[in-house]
């Protein structure tokens, strides 16, 4: 079968989906909010179901590739619809090639080799490259890796049955735990692009997106509540060794889990730059390329993995805000075409509550900003 379908979406989506920043964001919500962070992460796991849900009726009506940015064209037209187009595409080649440089964080706590980064995307672009079939059994594996190591993370830490009788309820504590809690939740763009890979994606994607990220969001809330009673936060390296143990079952684990977000970006990604220019791509040298492998654009694959190793190489933190910035604004795009184009009310209010989160999200950042 050459084509994705449903269980596909739904690992494709918690592939999307966990990346590193589950490892790093759980145990600093733990250190500002206490045990009552769990409330935090609770709050997420509902929201992230609203905020998925206008991506998944988006799904539905746009049957080329390009995600999200399709539906914005269709609703405000082609020049807004690329504008967005464009951040989607460069917020996401710029936040993978930050994942790139987390997996190297993670993998020279044992070994020192600098370019290991450029391996992984060598290693993956070529994966990538070897057409649907191998595409789908990798997020398959990749998927199921992640979901046995977050398990295992778990029921190695145990949880504190008190925890809801002990943690105090603190609203600004518990706000600022949901606020770091959702950025690891965040994705939904990714799964929504290779639209032309599933069989049926209009029902794929949709559905897939839904219960991935509602899977996502109860391992999650599990994840954080295993590690309440033993986290640890400082620098990077003090939080990475706490988690790792010494423990090469976590270690390498930690490493399948960002390898498996570096795969499906650098896979869903590598649709946009045909969406985005499709002259280019009706260039008979380029659509002769094309046409050799019709289930993937190699075009694109190779186009992201350059420009994905480039980033890894010169991470920038104000390159990598201003691509979050950029989420956050193509977020907003998403969820305003789909409150001003939806034909069901649930979508217009669902869409509606993204907004508004959105946007206290983009305010709470720029205050941030401003005042740090």
């Amino acid at each position: 079968m050459r084509y994705l379908t449903l269980k596909d979406a739904v690992f494709l989506t918690i592939t999307s989906i966990v990346g590193g920043g589950i490892f790093v964001l759980s145990p600093l919500t733990y250190t500002i909010a206490g045990k009552c962070a769990i409330y935090g992460w609770i709050i997420d796991l509902v929201i992230s179901l609203i905020m998925a849900t206008p991506f998944a009726y988006a799904s539905t009506k746009i049957t080329k590739s390009g995600g999200p940015y399709k539906y914005i064209q269709k609703i405000f037209g082609i020049k807004i619809g690329k504008i967005f187009g464009y951040m989607l595409w460069f917020s996401g080649v710029v936040s993978i090639s930050a994942v790139v440089s987390f997996f190297e964080v993670i993998f020279n706590v044992y070994f020192d080799f600098k370019y290991i980064g450029i391996v992984l995307i060598i290693i993956i672009t070529a994966l990538v490259l070897s057409g649907i079939k191998v595409i789908k059994n990798i997020l398959r594996l990749f998927a199921i890796i992640t979901i046995l190591i977050l398990i295992f993370i778990i029921c190695s830490n145990g949880l504190d049955l008190n925890i809801f009788s002990t943690a105090k309820f603190d609203i600004s504590k518990i706000f600022m735990a949901s606020y770091f809690g959702l950025w690891t939740m965040t994705g939904w763009e990714g799964i929504v692009i290779p639209s032309e890979s599933f069989k049926n994606p209009k029902k794929d994607i949709s559905y897939g997106l839904i219960i991935g990220t509602f899977i996502v969001g109860i391992l999650y809330l599990f994840y954080a509540w295993s590690i309440s009673s033993n986290a640890i936060y400082g620098n990077l390296e003090i939080v990475i060794k706490s988690l790792i143990k010494n423990n090469m079952v976590v270690w390498l684990g930690m490493l399948m889990i960002i390898a498996g977000c570096i795969f499906s970006w650098t896979f869903t990604l590598s649709w946009m730059p045909k969406s985005l220019f499709p002259k280019i791509f009706e260039l008979k040298p380029i659509k002769h390329l094309e046409n050799s492998k019709k289930d993937i654009s190699i075009i694109g694959v190779l186009l992201n993995a350059f420009i994905i190793a480039f980033f890894s190489m010169s991470s920038s933190k104000t390159l990598v805000d201003i691509s979050l910035f950029m989420v956050l604004v193509s977020y907003f795009g998403v969820y305003f075409a789909v409150f001003k184009g939806a034909d069901s009310a649930i979508y217009k209010y669902f869409a509606f509550i993204s907004c508004l989160v959105v946007l206290i999200i983009l305010i709470f950042r720029i205050a941030y900003f401003i005042i740090y």
